[in-house]
């Protein structure tokens, strides 16, 4: 409509122009009139309008200085020349139009041309011109239409239509299209892979066949909000010309002509990659790997369900957690292979003894738990027997036979508001109780175990500030030559002032610290708060002996453990000679090697090493001479044993006299009698300690008497 009405103001302005000379020479009392026609015809014009002369423009309107940008003047007074406003490839096809109109040529001629304007802006015309002799002179009159924002839309277009025309072709999804009857109209190359059909097969072809009968509601749901203007996509299983079945996930939108919803288009991916991935993916997500059990985010998955269910319809549900008893023995002694059988075995049992509405879950290493919901109690305790009977069972795991015991707990419902975590730990509570006491095989949860559980969690989250807080103080309790009850030693014990719990015993947060990691900080604190205290005694005057520490598993096996006693040495100025560390037996099962080449080193330097609590543990023999023992320490329960049980004397005079083959002194601990002391005399004992002589007391209790001896 727009280029018809150009077309039109074009004649309009040709016969103007062409009747101008005449009116001018027939009759001049008509200029009056032929300037108000011009001003309002050609001056204010929505095109531009030019007159050009002897190659040069002599008239421009307005539109058409302002579409270049010039003054009226710079044009047509020769400022600015044809050639600075026509784009130098167009130039000539406007030097042949001259030459043409030269030559007589009158013609209205037509043709589209890049001009250039004062900023240098690009701008897109098509010229109309045509020539007349005006007062027998040859002009050349034109209009010129801005044609740029046309000519971008165009090449936009054209170039949605090449790139639309590649991604069709070139996409690796399948595209199609489908008319409003369900029939393929076309499809790209991909869609040949993707189905196994040519494209001259399917055009033409109804989509439905192409889908599995039981998404096809599905696939026809989607294909019908398309036809409604309502984009849709989904995954659906699509069955390939050799039948083969694959998913893909496809988008559909509608096609649209001339505002009319004429069918839909179409993309289709195979995820069936994907969707395999994403099922093995969920697996691992909710599923041990080993044992194929489910996993603890499964668990508590349905934990939580029957929790919900619990609150509505009152039903009791349990817990039972299950910890395995001597498993890292296996797994260390026999290999992690062989202990990775021998949990996929144990999950086969435990399998075999739950209903089929059970959850049997592996938590984590060796733990287990049960998720029991609708029960009783009675049958609860009938299920945990049973398992107890059915682990008791010997397993045969690449040929070895290999027996098991486990530790359990049991938490049931309360009928009160509690959480997954909740519940879980209420059962683990009763399991670690089991574990620790040994009472029995499993435990139920009681509420006056929440006490218990609250004092560890208390000694584990304030543990870290102990050291910080200035919280922990050494007892010192002497060790004495038994021949002449002089101070050779004394072991440093270290205590807890906690400020709210008071005295915390040592066998209640040693073992926290162990767990958690704070042995470190606690054990490097110990170490260098009595190798001080040591050095400040021996300046004191007193005569020298030993200070005794005792160093865990977690620190002999720091990679720094060594530079870190040797270091504390040098900044207390105590000489290594008058340090002696304690290590238990059960040290000795763990990275044997290693622990043996740092207490070697430390005894090269001077450093005395025990072993503690002899004849309680799992020590060989063989340890005793391979590693570099200065003592032994005969345990307490063997002296206890002294005055009322005749094999507590061997035992005692069979570690006596074994030490002594190996030039080892014998330290006897917890002597609280004479009789104990006569008979440790007699054997050769070497020292003792013990509240006969003194209990652990701070340095500020010790008694001054005690360092005259």
């Amino acid at each position: 409509m727009i280029i018809e009405n150009k077309e039109q103001n074009s004649r309009i302005f040709r016969q103007f122009f062409s009747q101008l000379g005449t009116y001018i020479k027939d009759d001049q009392t008509e200029s009056d009139f032929v300037g108000l026609m011009f001003e309002n015809l050609i001056e204010k014009a929505p095109i531009g309008i030019y007159i050009l002369e002897e190659g040069s423009l002599s008239y421009v309107n307005s539109y058409y200085s302002d579409l270049l940008g010039y003054t009226k003047a710079e044009l047509t007074q020769g400022l600015v020349s044809l050639k600075q406003i026509i784009h130098p490839e167009d130039y000539p096809t406007i030097q042949n139009r001259i030459e043409c109109r030269r030559k007589g040529d009158k013609k209205v001629a037509r043709y589209r041309i890049r001009q250039i304007n004062k900023k240098g802006k690009l701008i897109y015309t098509e010229i109309q011109s045509f020539m007349d002799v005006v007062r027998n002179k040859m002009v050349l009159f034109g209009s010129v239409t801005d044609i740029t924002e046309q000519f971008n839309a165009q090449q936009m277009l054209q170039e949605s239509n090449e790139k639309y025309k590649c991604l069709f072709e070139s996409s690796p999804d399948a595209m199609y299209s489908i008319d409003e009857n369900g029939i393929l109209i076309d499809v790209n190359p991909a869609g040949e892979l993707l189905t196994g059909y040519s494209i001259k097969e399917m055009k033409g072809m109804p989509f439905m066949p192409l889908i599995a009968p039981e998404d096809l509601p599905e696939a026809i749901k989607h294909f019908e909000s398309a036809k409604i203007g309502e984009p849709s996509s989904g995954e659906l299983v699509l069955i390939r010309q050799d039948k083969q079945k694959i998913h893909i996930e496809t988008t559909h939108f509608p096609m649209k002509v001339n505002g009319e919803i004429v069918g839909t288009y179409g993309t289709a991916r195979d995820i069936t990659r994907k969707k395999i991935y994403d099922e093995k993916m969920k697996e691992l997500a909710f599923y041990d790997p080993l044992t194929r059990l489910p996993n603890r985010k499964l668990f508590e998955d349905r934990l939580e369900q029957i929790i919900n269910l619990s609150k509505k319809d009152e039903k009791l549900f349990s817990v039972i957690f299950l910890d395995l008893d001597r498993f890292k023995f296996i797994n260390d002694s026999m290999g992690h292979h062989i202990g990775d059988e021998f949990l996929k075995l144990v999950a086969e049992r435990l399998k075999q003894t739950i209903r089929n509405t059970d959850t049997l879950s592996r938590l984590a290493g060796d733990e287990f738990t049960i998720l029991v919901p609708d029960t009783t109690k009675e049958e609860v305790i009938i299920m945990t027997e049973r398992i107890i009977q059915n682990l008791a069972e010997p397993f045969h795991v690449s040929g070895h036979w290999l027996s098991v015991s486990a530790s359990i707990g049991i938490a049931f419902s309360t009928g009160i508001n509690v959480g997954v975590s909740e519940v879980i730990r209420h059962a683990d509570t009763a399991m670690y109780k089991t574990k620790k006491f040994r009472q029995s095989q499993y435990t139920i949860y009681s509420e006056e175990m929440e006490a218990e559980t609250l004092y560890k969690l208390t000694i584990e989250r304030d543990l870290p500030l102990a050291v910080k807080n200035n919280e922990l103080e050494l007892h010192y309790q002497p060790i004495l030559d038994l021949e002449s009850e002089k101070v050779i030693a004394m072991e440093a014990l270290v205590r807890w002032h906690h400020p709210v719990l008071g005295m915390v015993p040592p066998n209640d947060f040693i073992r926290v610290a162990e767990e958690c990691g704070q042995i470190i900080p606690i054990g490097i604190w110990v170490l260098e708060t009595a190798c001080i205290q040591n050095k400040k005694w021996q300046n004191s005057g007193m005569n020298p002996f030993k200070v005794a520490v005792n160093v865990s598993t977690k620190q002999l096996q720091q990679y720094d453990f060594v530079d870190t006693i040797k270091n504390l040495l040098i900044k207390s100025g105590l000489d290594p000679k008058w340090l002696e560390l304690e290590v238990t037996e059960s040290i000795l099962l763990d990275n044997v090697e290693e622990i043996k080449d740092s207490l070697t080193i430390l005894r090269g330097i001077g450093v005395s090493i025990s072993i503690d609590d002899f004849g309680t543990g799992y020590t060989s023999l063989s340890y005793l001479r391979q590693y570099p023992f200065d003592t032994v320490k005969i345990d307490k329960i063997f002296i206890d044993d002294i005055s009322r049980d005749l094999n507590g004397k061997r035992i005692t005079s069979a570690i006596i006299s074994l030490a002594h083959s190996l030039n080892m002194n014998v330290v006897a601990e917890g002597i609280e009698g004479e009789t104990e002391l006569l008979f440790l005399k007699r054997e050769k004992c070497d020292a003792g300690q013990g509240y006969y002589f003194n209990k652990p007391m701070s340095v500020h209790s010790l008694p001054n008497d005690l360092f005259k001896k």
